[in-house]
């Protein structure tokens, strides 16, 4: 996130374009990795050198008569020499080696620093008994080893000349320890809402302010290095200054506040965190399992994994039957904050490092514009909000897009600054280097000690250390047989001489490779691009192969476009597919050595061939899913922008005569678009959500135009050119147009005439059943009116050339109103009649006064699994068996049931079973639309 070196392109403050280097030793001075120095400094130092070279010339007047002679004869000697050196050719210059050579290897100290943070890890993932530490541990644990592997590396000790400033750790001591107590409370917060201790409101305060105190001490511990990013005078740019700290500010007051204060939507928020608490509670992060289901193989694991080490960091009570049982010791728990989390720094990143892609080209007011139009658009900040694993796709794949575009336009020389740190007797040279070969790491250590893990068991009490081939489990502990459940039962791989360990040895092969020749690699462009294909492998690990598909479409297609074949030799293809073999490959191999043919074809042949070729799970019946399905659907996802992104993505066309690299970037934008679009388009599966990979190339494109409205805004001038006046005309006839367009996705969205849907539209951006009723208790019509007019006027003011600047601050503040008003006031109404969050605690409640289990009358929504802990008999058809099961529980004493359904079934539930005594509702429509809980008391 750090700029590494003073950038010859960054963007100047007064006109806020990307300037080129003044002078030809500046650029030397940059691509050398030299500091600039201000011009007085430069001054300065020039007349101390007049002076030095006065007393020195004075000095040598004395003896100039002694060495004449022999200054003469060694001319002559050193005529002749070159005379013969004039016939002599002259060498060639020396090639540049393929691998830049690393340093010495630290054996002792980063060998004993592995060692001890790898065993550490290790030891908790072999231990039999699973303890609720072993996750946080585990990642202290992990980082030390990485920490280790870096130093072991030697890559702590740059040479001396490339260091470019030196401070010891006391001085870092005020940043360090404002990031470290605002993680330690971001830490603490959470922890404490997940366990009810503060409600939505003490959250939605404290996790923001915290968050943010940790942004501004990162800040100032770049600060402090001179890691940042300066003004063209030499000078450090204030913290209050920068649009990257204000987008990241917007980003954090609009999506934290209300993260994790509703409830998980049916069915795939719960669903996947349903498949995340599994992994915690069976204690198994390889294979995955699916309540009433048995495995799970349809989705990759990174979801999965940052939910479930979310939920053991942050204390969510993962056992069967614990999830909401804060609730009978007075307290109301909110596990959605530990789930939501991540998917929400994901987000940021995403975004962050979108904003630097465009900055750099555009300037920083058009990726600071570009960030906001993206922010705000419905789509983007309702999946956001969603534990699933579009966003996980999505926002990682964007990171890799905005990573390749910033190598791209990078100096292929430049190496990245060098920071020293003196800490405990010994000197640390920090850089970029750290943090992208640090994080690729962290990614690829803890799947390799795991896969080791697998074929060691030790047992505490009494010790032992036991040996064994992979064995696991099927099933859910502690539901075994349960209705809707499986028997528990061991299992074995199908591949049984491709243990676990065996493939540890392969990832350690490949990534001990990726070090090997990224060992002496501090080239910048080389850098981005190394972290370019690691956010591409998270990507492939959340949705499968078009993670890393997509993107490398997409940069191949942009050099055979822009012809800069030479760039192929820089894009670090051979250490990429390292990355993508260390970080996103084991995951899937080890899945195939368990449980072979049926898991691939599952997840690949089902949940990705025919899913592009065939329809399945489609809930679009009746609707036209041409070419016209995701026009139609982007007009919602981007609302209030719809009006302006056409004219964004026609505008690059005009950029690209000018044949600049804004033109080159321009190109590159509207390429992830077209591609994305035709993708999902051409795909015979439909979801709404799934053309979201086209949201972040539109949202850029159009914070670019938003861009040069401002800066070409003002009177017509008599001196404006031919261009200039007619550019003036488009931009006018574009926002009569885009009022036009907005205004009638207004309407649409609204549900001004009978027979529209209306408000649910922004509901079917991301769930899954699309003839779901909306709550007739719900009334968002005034609200989404207020905002279509204003969003309308705004747009059609862009005729106003002389205000633009002023309409372009007005549309602004309009669409940040309405994401505040969608997650904060939308999304939260909306949640309980799309969860069953609610529900369950009605039955927590109310188990307090009259004691009884419940049980699921035909639902099969995974909500009821989610929050029960799957510890809940479901019925998903009634019968003979279900009614079995109730006269089983009634002959071991039990009197009153609890029953949840849908409210349409009610009627069902009372005849199947028998006529009891009571049944009460207990839960009406205005809570739940969808369902509802039933208290039966028998004689």
């Amino acid at each position: 996130m750090s700029e590494t070196k003073e950038n010859p392109s960054a963007a100047d403050p007064e006109t806020d374009q990307p300037r080129e280097a003044e002078t030809t030793e500046e650029a030397q001075k940059a691509a050398a990795g030299e500091p600039d120095v201000p011009e007085e400094e430069e001054s300065t130092e020039a007349e101390a050198g007049s002076e030095a070279e006065a007393e020195a010339g004075s000095d040598a007047d004395s003896e100039a008569g002694a060495d004449a002679d022999a200054e003469a004869g060694a001319d002559s000697e050193a005529d002749a020499d070159s005379d013969e050196a004039d016939d002599e050719p002259e060498p060639p210059p020396a090639p540049e080696p393929l691998l830049r050579p690393g340093n010495p290897l630290q054996l002792v100290r980063g060998a004993s620093t592995l060692a001890t943070g790898a065993l550490v890890a290790f030891f908790l993932m072999a231990l039999r008994p699973q303890y609720r530490a072993s996750v946080p541990i585990g990642i202290l644990a992990i980082l030390v080893a990485t920490f280790g592997l870096l130093d072991l590396c030697g890559t702590f000790d740059d040479p001396e000349d490339r260091v470019a400033k030196r401070l010891a750790l006391a001085d870092l001591t005020e940043p360090l320890g404002l990031f470290g107590g605002s993680v330690l409370g971001l830490f603490g917060a959470v922890s404490l809402a997940v366990a009810g201790y503060i409600g939505p409101i003490g959250a939605g305060l404290a996790v923001p302010v915290c968050f943010l105190g940790a942004v501004v001490g990162v800040y100032r511990i770049g600060d402090k290095l001179g890691a940042w990013e300066r003004s063209p005078g030499g000078k450090p740019i204030p913290l209050l200054r920068r649009h990257g700290f204000w987008l990241v500010t917007l980003v954090t007051l609009l999506y934290l506040p209300a993260l994790g204060s509703h409830s998980l939507s049916d069915p795939w928020e719960t669903h996947y965190g349903e498949v995340a608490r599994e992994i915690l509670a069976r204690n198994d992060w390889i294979s995955l399992w699916w309540a009433q289901d048995g495995w799970f193989w349809s989705k990759p694991i990174l979801d999965f994994w940052m939910q479930a080490i979310a939920m053991a960091s942050f204390g969510v009570r993962y056992q069967p039957g614990a999830m909401l049982s804060a609730v009978a010791e007075g307290r109301e728990p909110w596990p959605e904050w530990a789930v939501r989390l991540p998917i929400f720094l994901l987000t940021l990143v995403a975004t962050y490092l979108l904003y630097k892609a465009v900055a750099r080209v555009f300037g920083r007011r058009a990726g600071f514009l570009g960030g906001l139009v993206l922010t705000t658009m419905p789509q983007w900040f309702l999946v956001s909000h969603q534990t699933v694993t579009d966003m996980p796709f999505v926002a990682t794949m964007s990171a890799a897009m905005a990573l390749f575009l910033l190598g791209i336009h990078e100096d292929a020389e430049r190496e990245v600054r060098v920071y020293e740190v003196s800490a405990f007797g010994a000197k640390y040279r920090l850089s970029a280097y750290h943090l992208v070969l640090g994080v690729i790491i962290a990614c690829a250590l803890p799947q390799i000690l795991y896969l080791l893990s697998r074929n060691v068991e030790i047992i505490p009490k009494p010790f032992s250390l036991r040996f064994h081939a992979d064995a696991f489990r099927s099933g859910s502990p502690m539901n075994c047989g349960l209705p809707g459940n499986q028997p528990c039962g061991d299992a074995f791989p199908v591949l049984k001489g491709l243990q676990p360990a065996l493939q540890a040895i392969l990832w350690i092969q490949a990534l001990g490779l990726l070090l090997y020749m990224c060992w002496g690699e501090r080239r910048a462009q080389r850098l981005y691009f190394l972290a370019a294909w690691f956010f591409a492998a998270l990507s492939t690990m959340a949705k499968g192969p078009a993670g890393f598909g997509l993107p490398v479409l997409c940069a191949l297609a942009y050099i055979v476009v822009s012809r800069r074949y030479r760039d192929l030799l820089r894009l670090e293809i051979v250490a990429g597919l390292l990355i993508l073999l260390s970080v996103a490959l084991p995951w899937f191999v080890a899945m195939y050595a368990r449980h072979g043919q049926p898991f691939t074809d599952r997840l690949l042949f089902h949940d990705m061939f025919k899913r592009a070729f065939t329809h399945v799970h489609d809930t679009n019946e009746g609707d036209d899913v041409g070419f016209r399905f995701y026009v139609w659907q982007l007009g919602y996802a981007m609302f209030p922008w719809t009006g302006l992104v056409p004219a964004a993505l026609v505008a690059w066309l005009r950029r690209r005569e000018e044949g600049d690299r804004k033109s080159d970037a321009s190109i590159f934008l509207a390429m992830w678009f077209l591609f994305a679009f035709a993708l999902f388009t051409l795909m015979l599966t439909k979801f709404h959500h799934y053309i979201m990979p086209a949201l972040p190339p539109a949202a850029m494109l159009t914070g670019i135009l938003l861009d040069e409205m401002v800066q070409r805004s003002g009177a017509r001038k008599i001196t404006d050119t031919f261009a200039e006046q007619y550019e003036r005309v488009l931009w006018g006839a574009s926002g009569i147009a885009g009022g036009l367009l907005v205004f009638f996705v207004g309407r649409d969205l609204v549900g001004a005439r009978e027979g529209m849907l209306g408000p649910v539209r922004l509901l079917h951006l991301f769930t899954y059943n699309y003839k779901r009723p909306f709550p007739s208790t719900l009334d968002f019509r005034t609200a989404l009116i207020v905002f279509t007019c204003a969003a309308s006027i705004f747009t059609l003011a862009l005729v106003w050339a002389r205000a633009r600047r002023h309409v372009v601050t007005g549309l602004c503040a309009v669409s940040v109103l309405f994401a505040a008003w969608g997650i904060d006031v939308y999304f939260v109404k909306t949640s309980p009649h799309w969860g069953q969050r609610e529900t369950v605690l009605a039955y927590y409640r109310a188990k307090q006064e009259i004691p009884g289990p419940i049980m699921a009358f035909q639902m099969n929504w995974k909500g009821e699994n989610f929050y029960t802990g799957n510890s809940i008999p479901a019925f998903v058809s009634s019968g003979k068996k279900f009614q079995d099961y109730v006269l089983e529980q009634k002959k071991k004493g039990v009197k009153t049931f609890y029953f949840m359904t849908e409210h349409g079934r009610m009627g069902s539930l009372a005849n199947e079973l028998g006529g009891p005594r009571i049944f009460d509702k207990l839960t009406t429509p205005e809570l739940n639309n969808k369902f509802g809980l039933v208290r039966a008391t028998f004689e």
